[in-house]
């Protein structure tokens, strides 16, 4: 393994580690709200990167940038075959993360109304 690779990870689980902190942090100091802005946080985050779908979105000062993302040719079947993997297992994993939200929203807001109120 190249040593840039294995720096990538670290910094990658060094940073999901903070954030893991970071909502326990949330979770501890705020109860049940936390859980719930948590959860809705989580949600927003999976959406956006849903319908971004892998590519920058611009506003109308940068109509150049959806013309650099499309290909000067047309896609052989084994790239548009790798394309479509690498597109369900992203679709995957954020389905995995907008269960994961939601049943944070459910704890959160189910706790805090019958605990908190």
């Amino acid at each position: 393994m190249r040593l840039g690779i294995v720096i990538a990870n670290a910094v990658a689980i060094a940073f999901c580690v903070a954030v893991c902190a970071l909502i326990v942090a949330l979770i501890g100091r705020f109860a049940f709200m936390g859980a719930l802005l948590t959860g809705l946080v989580t949600l927003v985050i999976a959406y956006n990167v849903e319908i971004e779908d892998g590519s920058a979105i611009g506003s109308s000062w940068t109509p150049d940038l959806y013309a650099s993302q499309q290909p000067k040719r047309p896609l052989t079947p084994e790239e548009s075959a790798a394309r479509l993997a690498e597109r369900r297992e992203r679709l995957a994993v954020l389905a995995i993360v907008k269960h994961c939200g939601a049943a944070l929203v459910t704890v959160g807001a189910l706790g805090f109304y019958f605990l908190q109120l």
